[in-house]
Parts: structure tokens; C-alpha cells; sequence
């Protein structure tokens, strides 16, 4: 399985700074206005529709895959357009906010920074390619930023947030959760995986995964709700976002056929 990440870290949990998490507000009003404008279409819909599946390669770049489709799928939530956002920022970016060098991965704080606090931008902006290289492009313009965070510390927290249609970004520990081949090569040098949950199918989350839409047939699987309480309890973090009060430059409120009339 050639196309599977070889990356040393891929999550950096070990250096995961929970303070910074913590500055994550929810926001209750903006929230519920969302809740309020947003109609249950995104509980069936079949997510590989709205995020794109994208291979991360030989770099340890989960963090910045996983944050990439939080905005894809948030951005699309906000205006049912579709836009693909820049894996590499949501990677180098927190690299330099965690103060970490080589490809040693990145933590779920360092992009909680790029995504609220710096903003993001388009992946025609700064491209991903499957190779080690922060350079950082010149004249790009990080104009998007999501004002709610909340991290999670526990799993019907989870569901909740889910269960209203927004995502949740994950970093677990390597674990039998993960595709066995994987653990093999990774569980030993230490560190995790961060992935996307988004929508359920059944009781279950739909997990998007940075491996590639070969991978597991289209890119993602399930995590039952035991699973994830038990991730919870060997350190997984996991944050959620959502797009109300979303900041970018060409905001068109969205309305759903049937549901704003």
C-alpha cells in the first residue's frame, strides 16, 4: 500500500497545547442562528460530495489535510458553493505557530491559531504537493478565518455537534482504530492522525480520511460513538467549528429551496 503516509508524526499530540484550544469560544447566539438557517439536508448527504478526498502523500501533513476540509465543508455550509481551501497553509502555518521543524506533523491548537486567529486561503493560493516544502508563496491574502472553535471532552458532545450538521476535526492517537498497515509502521515513532468527521450514516460518523478516495473505497468510514469515547480516553483531541459568523470577502447568504420559505 504505497500511497499510505509515511510521515514521522503525521498528529504531534505530544506537543499539543490545550491552553490554546481552550481559547476556542462557542458562541451560543451565533450558533444558534445557524441551527436556526441551516436545514437538516447535510444529516444523508453524502459527504464526499461537498469535501474533496485528496492523497497527502509521503508528508506527515493530517493536520493541515483535516483543517483544509473543516473550511471546505464550513464555506460550503455558509453559501452551498464549494471551494477548495489550502492543505499546505493549514500544515506550515501551524508548524510555525507549534514551533515545530522537519515533517514531525502539527498539532489541533496550531490550526485552531491558522484557522480563527491568521485565516486561511485558497489551495490555487499556496498549492499542496507531496513533498516537504514550508516555503510560504508570496502575495497570499489569508482572508478567511472561522470565529467559533470548541474543543471536546466528551463524545455526546460530539454527536450533538455533529447531529446539527457541522464537523468536528479529530487527532487520535495511533490506534486499532486506524488501518491496520498503518499502525504497523506508525504506532512505534509515536504521535497520531487527524481526520474530519462530518454527518452521520446511521448512529455512526462519517470519518474523512487524508489517504486518498482509494483508500477504503472512496476516502472515508465510519467511527462508532464506543470508538470515539474510547479515543477520548487515550488523549484524542477533538475540536469542532462551525460557520457562523464565517469571515471571508464575498459572503452571499445562501437560501435552501424549501426550507426559508
Amino acid at each position: 500500500m504505497s500511497d499510505l503516509p509515511q510521515g514521522e508524526l503525521g498528529y504531534a499530540i505530544e506537543q499539543e497545547d490545550f491552553t490554546e484550544l481552550d481559547k476556542g469560544e462557542e458562541h451560543e447566539e451565533m450558533l444558534a442562528s445557524f441551527r436556526m438557517e441551516v436545514p437538516e439536508f447535510n444529516i444523508n448527504i453524502d459527504p464526499t460530495d461537498i469535501a474533496k478526498v485528496v492523497n497527502q502523500g509521503s508528508v506527515g501533513s493530517c493536520q493541515g489535510q483535516a483543517l483544509a476540509t473543516i473550511f471546505q465543508i464550513c464555506f460550503f455550509l455558509a453559501t452551498g458553493r464549494r471551494e477548495f481551501f489550502s492543505a499546505a497553509a493549514g500544515y506550515y502555518l501551524s508548524q510555525k505557530k507549534d514551533g515545530i521543524r522537519g515533517d514531525r506533523g502539527s498539532t489541533l491548537s496550531g490550526g485552531r491559531w491558522v484557522a480563527t486567529e491568521h485565516g486561511m486561503c485558497l489551495n490555487k493560493e499556496w498549492p499542496y504537493v507531496a513533498r516537504y516544502n514550508p516555503k510560504e508563496p508570496s502575495g497570499v491574502k489569508y482572508v478567511y478565518k472561522l470565529k467559533v472553535s470548541k474543543p471536546f471532552r466528551d463524545v455526546d458532545g460530539i454527536w450533538d455537534w455533529l447531529d446539527s450538521g457541522l464537523p468536528v476535526q479529530t487527532g487520535v492517537r495511533w490506534g486499532s482504530e486506524m488501518n491496520k498497515e498503518v499502525v504497523k509502521r506508525a504506532s512505534s515513532r509515536g504521535g497520531g492522525h487527524s481526520t474530519c468527521l462530518w454527518t452521520k450514516r446511521g448512529d455512526n460518523a462519517n470519518n474523512i480520511n487524508s489517504w486518498g478516495s482509494s483508500w477504503n473505497g472512496d476516502g472515508v468510514h465510519c467511527w462508532t460513538k464506543d470508538a470515539v469515547a474510547q479515543m477520548l480516553r487515550n488523549g484524542g483531541t477533538f475540536i469542532g467549528y462551525s460557520p457562523a459568523g464565517f469571515a471571508y470577502p464575498d459572503l452571499e447568504p445562501v437560501t435552501f429551496e424549501g426550507y426559508n420559505e
